[in-house]
């Protein structure tokens, strides 16, 4: 598969413009090879995932955190020096889907929710909305689906009775890369874009969602246990004897737990939970502290099984992490 349409495809989850400001998605580590056979999914660009990446023989490396969020330059021979050049003599091209990827509701960030079977999913900490366009072609092309390119930008496309393309809805940040690859198809072609305010995507950090049927406190905790493949769950706050509504923000996102309680949850879970902040959102509901690494983990792995089945052709591999944290 041709580099830029690897990269095509991880940005339509996670487009780099939509990172936050002081985050550094996109590509780490740079690289030489134009055709990517073989790819590597993790969690962390550390020396041990680095090495087996290397192992695995693959030229293009996938990883939720950024090799480092502050500029700085390898002027010492520490691990951030030797990540780089094992990168740099491996030929290998890092690239890091961070904020990015955290922001988007229908990609894996809200991957708890589905498993949870949570309904009327919505952003917790809004960041933008994702503004969506139609194109209505003024003579309708005689084209199918499969024959469109940018295929994952398409939001949706109708035809007419006689099979000919009519309309295509896309968010308005894929209309350039979608107008030049049909320009490649097929020519001339006329269109008027109009807003399409019903596709309009509400980006942001975080999810609030509800249960269909309020569930036992107890039953819920073993539940995620379960889903986390976790044994321990840091609790403050007082539990409620059901749960019907709950948040969460994987990674660190303590400073969210108020909002997440003055929108209706019970529950807010998180990871990286600190001493006042549990303090202070404790007199407000109940927070679940299971950790930044494994809501995150399992994020990527859920994503890692989505690549899989659109890279075809590409040798794809998941490096499971190590979670820092032991408990003795």
């Amino acid at each position: 598969m041709q580099l830029k349409k690897l990269i095509d495809i991880i940005e339509s989850f996670a487009p780099p413009g939509f990172a936050l400001d002081w985050d550094r998605s996109g590509i780490q580590v740079a690289g030489t090879r134009q055709n990517i056979n073989r790819v590597a999914m993790a969690l962390d660009p550390d020396e041990q995932t680095i090495q087996q990446a290397i192992n695995l023989e693959v030229e293009f490396l996938l990883t939720h955190h950024p090799l480092s969020i502050k500029p700085r330059l390898p002027d010492s021979p520490d691990s951030f020096y030797r990540i780089i050049k094992s990168l740099l003599t491996a030929d290998i091209i890092l690239y890091s889907a961070h904020t990015s990827l955290d922001v988007n509701p229908r990609g894996p960030a809200t991957w708890l929710a589905e498993k949870l079977v949570l309904e009327n999913v919505s952003v917790l900490e809004p960041t933008f909305t994702r503004k969506a366009s139609k194109l209505s072609f003024q003579h309708p092309l005689p084209m199918s689906f499969e024959k469109l390119p940018a295929q994952e930008h398409i939001l949706h496309f109708q035809v007419n009775e006689d099979g000919l393309l009519t309309d295509v809805v896309l968010f308005q940040d894929s209309l350039d890369l979608f107008i030049a690859g049909l320009q490649k198809v097929i020519w001339p072609f006329y269109y008027v874009s109009t807003d399409c305010p019903d596709f309009d995507l509400q980006c942001g950090l975080g999810f609030t969602g509800m249960f269909p049927v309020p569930v036992a406190f107890d039953e819920f905790t073993g539940n995620l246990k379960n889903i986390l493949s976790i044994e321990t769950i840091i609790k403050a706050g007082n539990s409620p004897d059901m749960v019907s509504v709950i948040s969460c923000c994987p990674g660190s996102g303590g400073d969210l737990a108020i909002k997440a309680f003055r929108s209706g949850a019970q529950i807010f879970i998180t990871g990286d939970l600190k001493y006042h902040q549990a303090q202070e959102a404790s007199r407000l509901g109940c927070v679940l502290d299971v950790g930044h690494f494994i809501l995150e983990e399992k994020m990527m792995f859920q994503w890692f099984l989505t690549l899989k089945q659109q890279l075809a052709g590409v040798d794809i591999y998941f490096i499971e992490g190590r979670s820092p944290f032991k408990i003795l």
